[in-house]
């Protein structure tokens, strides 16, 4: 799958190409952030279209080419780099959708996927599954057990050669495995992160006996202790690659029909991206959340804000990241919905309370919101697409949070009648007025999300105070005031296309390369073998980021160790300074460790009489994207009637108030508008609260203020009989 264009003419056209692209394929709507060299944003935005991906995308690329006034071909023949994050490996993975693969394993270690770790049955579930959990079994391993084979071979803890491979194993191994309709073969042997060889040895007799067979190789994909988790990662690449390689080459092929001549990357999970063949498919998976964080702490730093909670209000799904200390922070124990993986994974938690959240009510009449959601197809009730079961959206329509004339900057047009007479079948079960109801379904979306985002703050060891709410997709911020007041933040930055805002992480996404060395060493360890490990990795990374073309001026190289006490199983990750170690210094990263625990679970937690030790070192290499910056606007005069569009009938605090309502793309930098109010853009809205006011700053986001006044304006029948 070779881009097109290695002549002279094609290279000396790319030099001059100017726009880059982030995509971010969501379950509901297509977002497109198009850079140009002046730092210009162009948002675009379009209904996913799930049985052919490619078409919402195009869609979302068209209403971006509109509004540069290009046509759609010359929008593509002159970009050049295209970031995409997709949904397709993730959806082959939690509706379990992929190919039938292989497996081949270590003699007497077949099992390890079926027997898992202690908390398969329940690791994913949510709260109210939690309560239940003696109900639920452990899901089925992604490869069956009749896919799996073992064959002899051992490499002990040090990497020696116990058991020798036994290659005529292997070879009836994999006929077999063919033969039954494995797709691809995940190689997981014990201990191949001390040696790799039994696994290289592995993958070549499968190469010379099925040449287009794809191999996933343990050591390669996962290079961490606990077989387990190793394994399973590794089978999920094997799992879910032939789905997205089979959408890569029917996306990129269709993209250079249509003139793309650029780099095509892929966005991963880890806040990079890379070169699609370059890519491990795993590494995709959950990362268009990431996106969101990546612009965040962007953003976050531009405004010098860099305790950062980072809240994504999509039409399937609310999810919530943070950026401390200018950071963002990783997963401890990265898994998506029940399966764990053992790869470096930006922290996005998730529950089902987007704009499309359905809500029903159970045996007792009790109303609840999510986490089934409506999707795109068809969508909440107000789509006019069939959709008959009544959603989030369909409540803040009737609350007067949207005009149904204005949706997408009245591109689409809401059908109030659908979503009112959604909502009333709710009503007549739970006795209660279809307003009522609607402020109900509002004040319980509201109030998951407050406790995800509070529960998230506080289980990284902070203070929700301290921290500023970044509110963007296409929902967030119109329940962005209510759900950060509820838990304790004192400001919301909506930023500029917020309702594209994961796109636009996307497309400034530096590429990353990470090399990875297990090890299990008791601190303080040696200088020279620290300063050994680190610059072998080192070096395995900055030859990947020099085949990427990336010049000396634009690599950043940083240094991770993971490091546990004694007598425990789980790891802290350290980011340790990128230097020449002295004996000094590596003395010190005890103390860097002790403090770094202790603010995670408190103090005096840490045990540090049971000995500190090393269990793998991280090298990451960077290499920064150019982004342009973007031009602050001037400074508005005050007057709010150029972006005034009148006033409507707005449900705050028990009822419908009289509310001011503004164009955002006519509002200019150092507005204030007060409370109650609303913003309407091309692809979001911002509510306002009574007592709230939001004022644009030079790069035309909204600061939202005041939100203790808003714990008034979100009572409901509902939240008060509570």
């Amino acid at each position: 799958m070779s881009l097109p264009g290695n002549d002279a003419e094609l290279e000396r056209r790319h030099v001059n190409l100017r726009f880059t692209i982030g995509i971010d394929t969501g379950g509901t709507f297509t977002d497109i952030s198009v850079l140009d060299e002046d730092g210009t944003v162009i948002a675009g935005k379009a209904p996913t279209t799930p049985a052919d991906l490619t078409q919402g995308i195009f869609n979302a690329l068209s209403h971006a080419a509109g509004q540069l006034e290009l046509s759609f071909e010359q929008l593509i023949g002159d970009v050049r780099v295209l970031r995409f994050s997709g949904t397709t490996a993730t959806n082959a993975l939690l509706t379990r959708s992929g190919d039938l693969i292989g497996m081949i394993t270590t003699s007497g270690f077949e099992d390890t996927l079926a027997i898992g770790r202690a908390n398969t049955s329940w690791a994913g579930l949510g709260e109210a599954d939690l309560r239940r959990v003696h109900r639920h079994l452990a899901p089925e391993p992604l490869v069956p057990r009749s896919m799996i084979r073992g064959v002899e071979e051992r490499v002990d803890a040090d990497g020696a050669e116990i058991v020798p491979l036994n290659e005529e194993q292997v070879a009836i191994a994999v006929d077999e495995l063919v033969a039954a309709g494995a797709r691809a073969i995940a190689v997981c042997l014990l201990w191949s992160i001390r040696s790799g060889n039994h696994e290289r040895e592995v993958r070549r007799i499968i190469s010379e006996r099925h040449l287009d067979l794809a191999v996933h190789c343990s050591h390669e994909i996962a290079a961490a202790v606990g077989e387990y988790e190793r394994f399973s990662t590794t089978v999920i690449d094997a799992y879910v690659s032939p789905a997205l390689t089979r959408f890569l080459a029917n996306f990129r092929g269709r993209l250079q029909e249509a003139g793309f001549a650029g780099e095509l990357l892929i966005a991963q999970a880890d806040g990079g991206a890379l070169h699609i063949e370059d890519a491990r498919p795993v590494f995709t998976l959950h990362s268009g959340p990431a996106g969101g964080v990546i612009a965040s702490r962007g953003a976050g730093a531009q405004l010098g804000r860099e305790n950062v909670v980072t809240t994504d209000v999509g039409g399937t799904s609310f999810d919530v990241g943070l950026v401390a200390d200018g950071k963002w922070i990783y997963a401890r124990e990265p898994r998506l919905g029940p399966h764990h993986l053992s790869v470096p994974m930006i922290e996005v938690a998730s529950i089902g309370a987007g704009g499309g959240s359905i809500a029903w009510v159970d045996d007792v009449n009790i109303l609840h919101v999510g986490p089934r959601s409506a999707g795109s197809t068809p969508g909440p009730a107000c789509y006019g697409r069939g959709g008959t079961e009544a959603t989030v959206t369909d409540a803040d329509l009737l609350l007067g949070y949207l005009d149904p004339m204005t949706f997408l900057g009245g591109r689409m047009q809401l059908h109030q009648a659908a979503a009112e007479t959604a909502i009333e079948r709710l009503a007549e079960q739970v006795g209660l007025e279809p307003i009522e109801t609607a402020a109900g379904i509002f004040a319980i979306a509201n109030a998951h999300m407050g406790d995800l985002l509070a529960r998230q703050v506080v289980a990284r060891g902070y203070d929700p105070r301290d921290f500023t709410v970044f509110a963007y997709g296409g929902a967030g911020p119109m329940h962005s005031a209510f759900y950060a007041a509820d838990a304790g933040a004192a400001e919301v930055i909506v930023p500029a296309h917020a309702g594209t805002f994961s796109s636009l992480g996307v497309a400034t996404a530096p590429i990353l390369h990470t090399a990875r060395s297990h090890t299990f060493a008791e601190m303080p360890a040696a200088a020279a073998e620290l300063n050994r490990v680190l610059g072998e990795l080192e070096e395995r990374v900055v030859s990947a980021l020099e085949k990427d073309g990336v010049p000396d001026e634009r690599r950043d190289v940083n240094y991770v160790l993971e490091m546990r006490y004694g007598m425990q199983v789980h790891t802290l990750r350290l980011p340790i300074p990128h230097k020449v170690y002295e004996q000094p210094d590596v003395d010190a990263i005890a103390e860097l460790f002790d403090r770094a625990y202790e603010r995670l679970y408190g103090a005096g937690s840490g045990f540090p009489a049971a000995g500190r030790f090393i269990t793998g070192y991280l090298v990451e290499g960077y290499g920064r994207v150019p982004v342009p910056q973007a031009h602050g606007g001037a400074d508005g005069t005050g007057d709010l009637g150029r972006a005034s569009v009148g006033d409507r009938e707005v449900y705050f605090g028990g009822g419908f108030v009289s509310t001011s309502i503004f164009r955002y793309e006519l509002l200019e930098p150092g507005d204030l508008v007060s409370g109650p109010a609303i913003i309407e853009g091309d692809s979001t809205t911002v509510v306002v609260p009574p007592g709230c006011s939001g004022a644009i700053d030079s790069h035309r986001n909204v600061r939202l203020t005041g939100l203790d006044a808003v714990a008034e304006a979100v009572e409901s029948p509902l939240t008060t009989a509570a």
